[in-house]
């Protein structure tokens, strides 16, 4: 933990948690991620010892608790109350970060799981033609040949690796850079199609309507709140 030796609350808080990787995990668990591999998921380039680490200091802080799981032996984690008041902290940050320190951000690798959970909580789902509607984003630079699902039901989408057997109304092609760009507005959709880098095939009336239910990143907006408390 770092100690900065001053009687200043904002050392005191960013002795806490600018450690490296701990915002990344307390974001990660505003998404709900709550098992130890979905947060390694969603952070690949995190040790697994640095994780352990950082989840056993975060609870020692009370910024997040751990509970036995379903399976045995197994725990899940949680915000707590003081972990939750960081989400405005947190919607402030990212969106300094896009304003600010954005400059090459969708030249850095982008991991695939984090790039699908993102869009998928960001579709419009009131802005669909059709309100059951299954998308599938292909991966092409991920190995193996990767093809994720976003299947929409009841105006809410979620995301899946695997198929399960539902007509697509939806095929989404691109590198993970390429949708990187999109997401955070660096490129309009419609400009990737033109270049080529993303293609599109669907029914006219999703395409017309493609920029309406495929959001972008709301820290692209003046007031992003992702993450609630």
């Amino acid at each position: 933990m770092l100690d900065y030796g001053e009687a200043c609350p904002i050392s005191m808080a960013t002795s806490v948690l600018c450690e490296k990787w701990t915002l990344q995990i307390i974001r990660e668990l505003f998404f709900g991620s709550t098992r130890y591999s979905e947060i390694q998921k969603y952070i690949p380039n995190i040790s697994p010892s640095l994780l352990r680490n950082r989840l056993r200091f975060l609870e020692e802080k009370g910024i997040v608790f751990r509970k036995p799981g379903a399976a045995a032996g197994r725990f899940e984690y949680h915000l707590t109350p003081s972990g939750k008041a960081l989400a405005p902290i947190l919607n402030e940050l990212g969106r300094w970060g896009m304003c600010h320190a954005s400059e090459g951000m969708t030249d850095k690798p982008n991991a695939a799981p984090s790039l699908v959970r993102d869009i998928t909580g960001g579709i419009n789902t009131e802005e669909l033609p059709s309100g059951d509607t299954v998308i599938q984003l292909h991966l092409t630079d991920v190995e193996p040949d990767a093809k994720y699902h976003i299947y929409v039901r009841d105006n809410v989408a979620e995301e899946c690796s695997q198929d399960l057997g539902f007509d697509v109304d939806v095929y989404i092609t691109a590198t993970t850079k390429a949708l990187t760009r999109v997401w955070y507005g660096e490129i309009d959709i419609y400009d990737a199609i033109d270049n080529g880098s993303v293609k599109v095939v669907a029914h006219s009336v999703y395409l017309k309507s493609l920029k309406r239910w495929l959001g972008i990143s709301s820290f692209t907006t003046d007031n992003p709140q992702p993450f609630q408390s």
